[in-house]
């Protein structure tokens, strides 16, 4: 009888690392947990906001097509840093992988807004 509940144990115990283990497969695999490599450049060293509308402003045919390439895609001037008012960025915000994946591609391909660009995951 001891036998047979420590076979149920063990079958237990090895039913709920499997769990485990494969909810957290998942998590980093399959995008439940965000784990984006995007980062910007530190904050002291953003153009002004002056710097990165003017980008934007130049690069109209650009903001489209990356806008085209998604539902989920708009690009606008950006400053992620609160604590550098002056300071921004374009942002690139995106609502899938594969609209990230698209404009990661088309980036590479063009010369960019001559400021830094951020991808944001909405």
């Amino acid at each position: 009888m001891k036998s047979k509940v420590a076979v149920i144990v063990g079958v237990v115990a090895v039913g709920v690392v499997a769990v485990v283990v494969g909810v957290a497969g998942l998590g980093l695999f399959g995008g439940v947990i965000s784990r984006s490599a995007d980062t910007h450049p530190p904050c002291e060293e953003l153009p002004t906001r002056a710097e990165a509308d003017a980008g934007l402003a130049a690069n109209r045919a650009l903001v489209e097509e990356l806008e085209a390439l998604g539902r989920g895609v708009s690009v606008r001037v950006g400053t992620p840093c609160p604590q550098e008012g002056d300071r921004a960025l374009i942002e690139v915000t995106y609502g899938s992988a594969a609209e990230r994946e698209a404009i990661r591609d088309l980036l590479a391909r063009r010369d960019g807004f001559g400021v830094p660009v951020h991808l944001v995951s909405r």
